[in-house]
């Protein structure tokens, strides 16, 4: 609040004071001589008058000016910045005056600059996708940006004021003495918002002002999780690669071996020797061929050939290529039954028949891998305004629950030593999920871990307007008794 009375009536009464002063010192030491003479004390007495009436008009002038640069700093702590004003009669004040609102003018330029910097600096922060943690000389948290507070679960008011090296869970391994030393780069695990397990690399620097004074630390954090989950798969690939292709190898060079030492002369270990030879051999062609397919699709080197189709005809030509092994007893010694559930209304989509076909073979051929003797595989069709929904289901062994969510990983087996007895690479699964991937759709399994698993492909659908439904017959040649 502005007190303008205060202010000219101190100076005032200091100046009032000041001249009284003066001149009762002046009456002391003249004493005799303006009592001798009356005319003298008079003389003494107007000019006293006259001279006080002077210091009382030029002290209000200049208490006054003072009120006016008063005023003026009280709207700059108010953050008002007024218009210039003139004082008048008074040189010196009113270039005090003057200096005093440039300096006004300095500090409001400088006030929108600081805080358009804040402004663009938070906004910067705050869009950030790493995260960012500022703390001061002492180690303590002092800001922490939106993606911060997501990666570490955390609310603002929980990490304020609190230790970085506590609020990173690292005050085990580092103390804040040695973030300032090393400014070292570390990785920690942590639980976000979402309840995903993430991996952080953090990367600390020291916060220097001009002088070289060190202010505190700041630290970026940066979600590493897909590059550590792909340098893991890397890992993981091959070295079930090298144990995948060395397993058959191994068995080819012991058969070979004892082939060689002898067994070839004998009739009736030759020929099952030579038979598990070529099977494994034929296991590695398809692994071979399976991982060159897998490389192209993760070098996004594959390119989709779509073209218009009826999809129920594809589909009844591709079952009916597994109707013809089913009644062959020299390719097949397993027989099933398949079941079609396949509406007879034609669905017209854009697919690519080659890779969607491998889709429904490796669907298939795991089915029937472990499906009992005798048993029966389900196929069921299904299309609404936006999905066709294909269902693949077998009477096998099922899935456990916890397996579940890993069978599209690559070389993941369920049952390992079933699997390479069936001559599976552990890599049909990963293709049909790439393949499907790239469709736009998505695959999973289902099983209550002990009888039967089914498939299930879901691929967009929009309806196409076809001049001739007969399009599709080329695919049309499967049995009329299977619908």
């Amino acid at each position: 609040m502005k007190n303008k009375l205060p202010l000219s009536s101190s100076i005032l009464f200091k100046a009032v004071m000041l001249h009284l002063l003066l001149f009762l010192s002046l009456f002391i030491f003249n004493t005799s001589a303006f009592l001798s003479q009356r005319d003298s004390l008079a003389r003494f007495c107007a000019f006293y008058v006259i001279s006080l009436c002077f210091v009382i008009f030029f002290t209000y002038r200049l208490s006054k000016g003072l009120n006016q640069i008063s005023d003026q700093i009280d709207d700059f702590t108010e953050k008002n910045y007024t218009v210039r004003k003139q004082i008048r009669g008074n040189t010196e004040i009113n270039r005090l005056y003057d200096k005093v609102v440039n300096l006004g003018e300095k500090i409001e330029h400088a006030q929108e600059t600081l805080e358009s910097s804040s402004t663009r600096l938070n906004g910067i922060l705050t869009y950030m996708t790493d995260g960012v943690i500022a703390t001061d000389r002492r180690g303590k948290i002092v800001l922490a940006n939106t993606a911060a507070l997501e990666y570490l679960n955390v609310k603002d008011q929980d990490i304020l004021s609190r230790k970085i090296t506590d609020v990173l869970g690292i005050d085990e391994n580092y103390s804040f003495r040695d973030l300032l030393e090393s400014e070292p780069e570390i990785t920690i695990d942590c639980e976000n918002n979402m309840g995903e397990f993430t991996t952080l690399w953090i990367k600390f620097a020291l916060f220097r002002r001009q002088s070289g004074f060190i202010s505190g630390v700041v630290a970026v954090l940066h979600d590493v999780t897909e590059q550590e989950k792909n340098e893991r798969e890397r890992r993981l690939f091959v070295s079930n690669v090298s144990h995948e292709l060395r397993t058959p190898l191994t068995s080819i060079k012991s058969y070979l071996e004892a082939l060689d030492e002898g067994a070839l002369q004998d009739p009736d270990i030759a020929p099952s020797f030579i038979k598990v030879s070529l099977k494994e051999t034929d296991r590695m062609i398809r692994m071979i061929l399976d991982l060159v397919t897998l490389s192209r699709m993760d070098s996004d080197t594959i390119v989709l050939e779509k073209e218009v189709i009826n999809l129920i005809a594809f589909l009844h030509y591709q079952l009916n290529r597994f109707d013809q092994i089913v009644g062959s007893t020299e390719t097949n010694e397993k027989q099933f039954k398949i079941i079609r559930q396949i509406p007879l209304q034609p669905i017209w989509m854009e697919i690519d028949t080659d890779k969607l076909g491998q889709v429904i073979d490796n669907l298939m051929n795991n089915a029937i891998k472990y499906s009992p003797d005798g048993g029966k595989i389900t196929v069921n069709l299904e299309q609404t305004n936006t999905q066709v929904l294909l269902r693949i289901s077998d009477e096998g062994m099922g899935i456990p629950k916890k397996d579940l969510p890993k069978i599209f990983d690559r070389f993941y087996r369920v049952d390992k030593a079933r699997s390479r007895n069936q001559g599976g690479s552990g890599l049909g699964l990963s293709i049909v999920r790439d393949i499907i991937k790239m469709h736009d759709g998505f695959v999973w399994a289902k099983s209550d871990g002990k009888t039967g698993t089914t498939f299930t492909v879901v691929l967009p659908y929009a309806p196409l307007e076809t001049d001739n439904d007969d399009e599709g017959n080329s695919w049309s040649n499967h049995p009329d008794d299977d619908h």
